[in-house]
């Protein structure tokens, strides 16, 4: 959604509360078809006009024109802080990449804070604010920065910020959190973590096996490597080096069960896998016996 419709929308709802559920679906229904016919009036804020520029840097044909398009954005409205995040990625320096974001984190808490985003309240469902979205973003940038850096201890900190402000983790910032917690060994929050959601997916599994291999827990690290390899056979597969990859393959997007989901999780989790230099060999003479 974006920032036009959503005020339309909070527009919407101002108009006709206290309809009761019938009569607001039949309204809903007819302002979707004045959105899409063009027909509703709307006054472009400020903040519109700063997502239209945004629009600009993210369609650029350089990265040159696409850095100054999202300054653009960011200087004409400091709310457009998905502005600030374009600028953010791409920036090559992951030093001056945190720097940035991390100003910026700092101006765009304060401001949330001032128009009470950030009232108890709100706290634990930040994500269904469509207002508070950006932010969480960048502290999940802030995360995988940290992460890539090596400082996975602030890493965890930032990870558990997000967890509170958002319990039901629409980003998936528990995946990441899972990785880091097998990558330094901590079993007691990484099973809490898993019992808390409570999901048999490659994201979750795989530090569990991991985490018992590098505890030298033969039956446990047996056990979650098989749930992996029920949950999805496209694991082994790519362990034994039996596929094919496809040209419009993007670890970005991926299928649970399918082989983009084992590419996601090599290409994302590289700082975990790597703590294994025997992985590939490993697990292989783990299916034998």
């Amino acid at each position: 959604m974006n920032n036009k419709l959503n005020n339309m929308l909070n527009d919407f709802f101002e108009k006709n509360e206290g309809l009761d559920e019938k009569n607001m679906n039949e309204k809903l229904q007819e302002f979707i078809q004045m959105y899409n016919a063009g027909e509703i009036e709307y006054q472009n804020t400020l903040l519109d006009d700063a997502y239209e520029v945004l629009e600009k840097a993210q369609n650029a044909p350089t990265k040159a024109k696409a850095i100054k398009y999202a300054k653009k954005a960011y200087k004409m409205c400091p709310e457009c802080f998905d502005a600030l995040l374009l600028q953010v990625h791409l920036e090559e320096n992951s030093k001056r990449a945190l720097e940035l974001l991390n100003q910026g984190l700092e101006i765009e808490k304060k401001r949330l804070e001032d128009k009470n985003f950030f009232d108890k309240s709100n706290i634990g469902h930040f994500y269904t604010i469509f207002e508070t979205r950006p932010y969480m973003r960048g502290l999940f940038t802030k995360a995988e920065y940290l992460t890539l850096i090596g400082k996975k201890r602030q890493a965890i900190d930032i990870c558990k910020e997000i967890l509170k402000l958002n319990e039901n983790d629409n980003l998936g910032v528990r995946y990441l959190l899972m990785a880091i917690y097998a990558y330094l060994e901590e079993e007691k929050p990484l099973l809490q973590l898993y019992k808390k959601y409570k999901e048999n997916t490659l994201e979750m599994l795989m530090p569990l096996f991991i985490l018992y291999y590098k505890l030298g827990d033969e039956k446990k690290e047996s056990q979650y490597l098989n749930k992996i390899n029920q949950v999805n056979p496209n694991f082994i597969k790519v362990i034994k080096g039996n596929f094919k990859i496809s040209e419009d393959m993007n670890p970005e997007y991926y299928q649970i069960g399918e082989m983009s989901e084992v590419f996601m999780y090599f290409n994302n989790y590289e700082f975990l896998i790597d703590t294994i230099p025997i992985f590939d060999f490993y697990i292989l003479d783990n299916l034998k016996k």
